[in-house]
Parts: structure tokens; sequence; C-alpha cells
């Protein structure tokens, strides 16, 4: 998805305030920096579609819910408050903000690669989303091909498994669940045959 620089150096209670009043539009904040969250290709959207999906039929009738991208999650290095493509909550906590409510405890984020958010989604943001205590599973799903970088949480250490064949699937043993290659990238154009 791509971003805009909105502002250098955007006060915290301002960020609020732009960020409650801009319907339509996602700002994040991160370390003074606001970037509105802008268009992404169809790839990306189906991507983000499917898996929400998924996830949602897998999770029915647990404590867990599935909140697409519109959700402001609360990150802890650096106060960041960032808008994943997906996330993930089981028996969900929140703090009100400017009457926006902040999800706290995601066990799952899923971010879709974009030329534009690449970088960020496997450096800076991965490193920023670390710092949630309730975290577990980090998913990079990439939208130009089949791969998918699933990061799992193991103690202290975040244990890295690459996927890259459509009869592949992600144990998300945690909850309960497993997301086939097939599913997340259906319709995308993207596999084979």
């Amino acid at each position: 998805m791509a971003t805009v620089l909105k502002a250098r150096f955007v006060a915290l209670e301002d960020y609020f305030a732009l960020d409650s009043e801009t319907a339509g539009e996602r700002w994040e904040w991160r370390n003074g920096d606001v970037y509105c969250m802008t268009g992404a290709q169809p790839e990306h959207n189906l991507c983000c579609a499917n898996l929400i999906g998924e996830l949602r039929a897998g999770l029915r009738g647990s404590r867990c819910r599935t909140f697409p991208s519109d959700q402001r999650v609360k990150v802890h290095a650096g106060s960041p408050y960032l808008y994943p493509d997906v996330t993930v909550a089981c028996d969900p906590r929140y703090t009100n903000i400017n009457g926006l409510r902040t999800l706290l405890n995601p066990v799952l984020i899923v971010e879709i690669l974009s030329p534009s958010t690449a970088q960020d989604d496997k450096g800076t943001k991965f490193m920023q989303y670390q710092t949630i205590e309730s975290l577990t599973d980090y998913l990079l799903v990439d939208s130009s091909e089949v791969a998918v970088l699933h990061y799992r949480k193991q103690g202290e250490v975040w244990t890295p498994q690459l996927f890259e064949q459509p009869g592949d699937s992600i144990d998300l043993s945690g909850l309960g669940i497993a997301l086939p290659l097939a599913e997340i990238y259906l319709e995308t154009g993207l596999l084979p045959g």
C-alpha cells in the first residue's frame, strides 16, 4: 500500500485529531512523522480479502476476532500507531483515543507487501510490532508472487519460515487453524495453471 508523508514531526495530540477527523483516510504516526495509507493494487487487495475470509471462517465460534486494515493498533516502541493490513486479537482490548478505539493486544499481524512498503514492513514495522507482548505471529505476504514469510515467536525468539508452494499451509497453532497458500492467493492470477 502506498504511503504519503503528510508532515515532519507532528505532535501526538495533533495526530489523534487528524486521524479521528479524516474519514476515509488512515494515518500512521511513526515517531512524529505522519503517513497517509493510500490505495493498493488488485493483487494486494485480493490477498487481503482472502486472508480476512479464511481467518474469519477458521476462527468463527472462538474468542478471536479478525480486523481489516481500518483497525488502528498501539505499538509500544516510540508510541507509534499503525494500521496493519489484517489483525487478529483474542478477547480484544482497546484504548479510546479521541473517540477511536485502538487495539492493544493482537496475536497475529499480517502485512501485504507492496513495492512502496516492503522494506518498512520487513524492517522498522516488524521491530515495532515485536514490542507488542501479546503478538505471537507475523505474516509478510508478497503481492507479486506466491511467497509468505511467517515469523513465529518462540519464547523471546522470532523464527522465520518461508512458504512458496501453492500446496503449502501456514500453521497458526496458537489460533488452532492453518492458512492454505492456495486460498491466500485465490483469484490473484499469481497461482500456476
